[in-house]
């Protein structure tokens, strides 16, 4: 998205022609002006060209893509910068908002019987790839079949397939719609549930260690993919699609009374427990084991609930299960590995 401030940067006068990218075709400028996009949490700038006409609100050159070094992959559907300090990733919808232009016969075409003939179309874009689309209304006037096609266009003009199954010959007069053609645009979403700056931030303190930048780039690129993992802001839901059993032996539920707190402490643990409840990690519950509950403080000042089941634990059934050889642990981690995460 633009930043609000570009409205506030003057404009350049420039009056020149440029070519773009196909080597052929040129547009006119109207003047330069220094643009600010928010691209996710990162606050990007371009020197950008003014022109009367374009097919989208903003094309991003290759100034744009080395300057942030750009990586788009298609197969994920991602597209990550980076700045002088970090790495943003941002996921991005092909065709939820697509640009439609008309394709218009350029000359007065006959198409014998039984035949197909391609035929030149003029479209409002001087280059580009795009989706053609026949016209429905024409197909129900006009025996005339078209398919759905990709066309490349070249200086505003493009050729279209048209078939005649009749045995008479068909006149299309010049000018005529035969259909329409899209530009499919990129839209990038966010997930409003989760804090991205906050989670930028965990992942930036995680990587700050590693002085590789090639391998810090690639790492942070994999925690981007997960980037709901580090907002810590919100409790995380872990979906357990069984059921939990805790075996006890043959004993009376154990249940204890609560822990003195101080009113502080009370108010805290009010707010922690809505929190929970909100989020559905907790639910009201009329059983007759009963374990107190605690508040442990943090780092940071803020309080960590826990609970005290020590009687449930002396009734509990050990699963017990050997510990792995260390030894043996060690020689499959050193087997070509250089990475190594603690989670």
């Amino acid at each position: 998205a633009l930043h609000l401030s570009y409205k506030k940067q003057p404009i350049n006068n420039l009056s020149r022609r440029v070519l773009l990218a196909d080597g052929y075709t040129s547009i006119s400028i109207l003047g330069t002006v220094h643009l600010s996009i928010n691209m996710g949490d990162m606050l990007t700038t371009i020197k950008a060209f003014i022109v009367k006409e374009l097919c989208v609100d903003c094309i991003l050159g290759m100034d744009f893509i080395n300057k942030y070094k750009m990586i788009i992959n298609t197969e994920e559907r991602t597209v990550s910068i980076r700045d002088d300090h970090k790495r943003t990733t941002l996921q991005f919808d092909v065709n939820k908002h697509c640009i439609n232009y008309p394709a218009r016969l350029i000359n007065h075409i006959r198409i014998p019987p039984k035949r197909t003939v391609s035929v030149p179309v003029s479209v409002a874009l001087s280059s580009a790839q795009v989706l053609f689309r026949p016209s429905f209304k024409l197909q129900q006037r006009s025996p005339i079949l078209m398919l759905n096609s990709s066309l490349n266009i070249h200086r505003h003009t493009s050729f279209i397939s048209l078939h005649n199954p009749t045995n008479e010959v068909r006149l299309l007069p010049k000018g005529i719609i035969l259909g329409t053609t899209t530009i499919p645009t990129l839209s990038f979403k966010k997930d409003p549930d989760i804090d991205y700056s906050f989670a930028q931030k965990n992942i930036c303190n995680l990587i700050q260690p590693i002085t590789n930048s090639a391998q810090k780039d690639k790492v942070k690129r994999v925690l981007d993919k997960h980037v709901k993992l580090f907002d810590t802001t919100k409790p995380t839901i872990v979906i357990n699609v069984k059921p939990h059993a805790i075996k006890t032996l043959d004993y009376p539920p154990p249940s204890s009374k609560p822990y003195y707190s101080t009113p502080a402490k009370q108010d805290a643990m009010y707010k922690i427990t809505q929190e929970l409840l909100q989020f559905e990690l907790i639910r009201p519950s009329y059983s007759p084991y009963a374990a107190p509950a605690l508040l442990v403080a943090k780092h940071d000042g803020t309080w960590r609930m826990v609970v005290d089941y020590k009687k449930l634990n002396n009734i509990t059934i050990k699963d017990n299960h050997p510990l792995p050889n260390m030894e043996q642990t060690i020689q499959v981690l050193g087997n070509g590995y250089q990475l190594f995460s603690k989670f």
